[in-house]
């Protein structure tokens, strides 16, 4: 495994592969790294272990295949459907208990991240199991056209990377029939989330129009437009919607993300997720 995140300048790389043939190419024609790729890597180098130490509890075992800040369980909504024998690529894995246990589903399992240290976590996760390993942004994906059947994200490089170059991507990669799956923040967590004092209010905080990036601890930047945007990009990249779950906290659910209590996303949507298919 790499020990370090790709220089600037340097394409994305593959750390790992097991079982399985990858075909990969130069992403994008070659397009440069983004600064937000760099900066993003930066932040998650930083962050990963006391995140890991903090929401790793809530990201594995029986929550390992589930959904969002309060783990609404795959088995439930069936966003991603049976997964044994496809080509599925997790899209900032993060530690990789989504792939480590969707690979024990039958999956052909990739996962990918951004950050070095995030992979140093997910390389424990996937012990034993047929999981690659790749560090990549969601910008520049460093695969062959038409690799996969099936790609998600549970806030992962869809949240993280510039959906005016994601979506495209990942269009790319998918044949053609495909799926992109992905959990994200709401644009209402972005209209009502007041950044000085860290809490979500009940009050409009910001304008709607316009909405793009936020920025995460003064390194990170976290990216969201509005829901006509997405659909024009997906339609654009030659995506179908076919559903949007604007999630629900189901009673009794705890998270250990303070920021987003249960209380205010009872009565207003703080994440939801979109399933959209390559035509």
């Amino acid at each position: 495994m790499s020990k370090g995140g790709s220089g600037p300048g340097r394409p994305p790389h593959i750390v790992e592969t097991r079982r399985w043939h990858i075909a990969t190419s130069e992403s994008d024609h070659g397009r440069p790294e983004q600064g937000t790729e760099r900066r993003n890597r930066a932040a998650w180098d930083e962050w990963s272990d006391t995140y890991q130490a903090k929401h790793g509890w809530l990201l594995r075992g029986e929550h390992a295949a589930a959904w969002g800040l309060w783990r609404v369980p795959e088995d439930t909504l069936r966003v991603l459907g049976d997964v044994a024998g496809r080509r599925v690529l997790e899209l900032g894995c993060g530690a990789a208990h989504w792939s480590a246990e969707l690979a024990r589903r039958g999956a052909r399992m990739v996962a990918l991240d951004n950050s070095s240290r995030q992979l140093r976590h997910a390389r424990q996760a996937v012990a034993g199991h047929p999981v690659a390993l790749v560090q990549a942004a969601a910008e520049r994906l460093p695969f062959a056209d038409a690799t996969f059947d099936i790609l998600f994200s549970d806030y992962g490089g869809m949240s993280w990377a510039d959906p005016a170059l994601s979506v495209g991507e990942a269009a790319r990669i998918l044949v053609p029939g495909g799926v992109l799956a992905f959990c994200t923040t709401s644009p209402l967590f972005f209209l009502f989330f007041d950044a000085d004092s860290g809490e979500l209010r009940t009050e409009l905080q910001r304008d709607y129009f316009g909405m793009r990036t936020r920025p995460v601890a003064g390194i990170g930047i976290d990216y969201q437009v509005p829901f006509g945007e997405w659909i024009r990009l997906f339609t654009a990249a030659g995506l179908v919607v076919e559903e949007l779950i604007e999630v629900c906290p189901p009673d009794g659910a705890t998270t250990s993300f303070r920021d987003r209590p249960t209380s205010w996303a009872s009565r207003w949507p703080v994440e939801n997720i979109w399933r959209v298919r390559k035509s």
